[in-house]
């Protein structure tokens, strides 16, 4: 075989070597496939919300209000005015301990001999301890943080604090003491019906 011959040979043998090889894929599309199908993982919390049952004849509030998770009116009696339930939560660690919220609360109300204050630490709903405060009869002083209370004279509330892995929530109602008084078997249904959201 001549020289020349062997160079071409060579040449075809090398080309033909390059040209199989297929190019390479862009580095970015493999890890991209792999967080997207990659579970999360181990000892990665989810923390379940909580939901509850409506008690019958609360009608939900569709207006989002500031801070407020939800809003209920719940119909007074007879001739009651109606009372509101309002509904927070600030997710976790956030919205103050228990202790300070139930001091608040209480703090709202005046004319109320502390006798009269009735609080229940012991309930638990679906195994979430809950906090639970009465005040049957006082002048709730209503409106907003920073703005001037209006004295509301012979108003109760009843207020629970459900603690959470995703933060606690947070029930206050208020409205005229006859009002809130017939309506507390409702309110303590809505706190047994609290579990958390599947």
């Amino acid at each position: 075989m001549s020289r020349p011959s062997l160079l071409l040979g060579l040449a075809l043998l090398l080309n033909a070597g390059c040209e199989s090889k297929a190019p390479p894929e862009p580095a970015s599309t493999r890890p991209a496939q792999v967080a997207q199908s990659t579970p999360p993982a181990r000892g990665t919390p989810t923390v379940a919300k909580l939901t509850w049952t409506d008690p019958e004849g609360w009608t939900k509030d569709p207006k989002q209000r500031p801070m407020r998770l939800a809003t209920y009116h719940v119909p007074g009696s007879d001739d009651a005015s109606p009372a509101e339930l309002a509904v927070f939560h600030f997710g976790p660690g956030d919205g103050g301990g228990i202790e300070a919220n139930i001091t608040r609360w209480v703090g709202q109300f005046s004319d109320v001999p502390s006798s009269e204050v009735v609080r229940t630490e012991k309930r638990t709903s679906a195994g979430a301890p809950v906090h639970v405060v009465e005040i049957p009869r006082g002048t709730f002083a209503s409106g907003m943080p920073g703005a001037p209370a209006v004295p509301k004279p012979d108003y109760a509330l009843l207020g629970a604090i459900v603690e959470s892995p995703s933060g606690s929530y947070f029930f206050k109602l208020t409205g005229p003491s006859a009002t809130v008084a017939n309506q507390r078997d409702r309110f303590h249904g809505l706190l047994d019906s609290v579990r958390p959201d599947s």
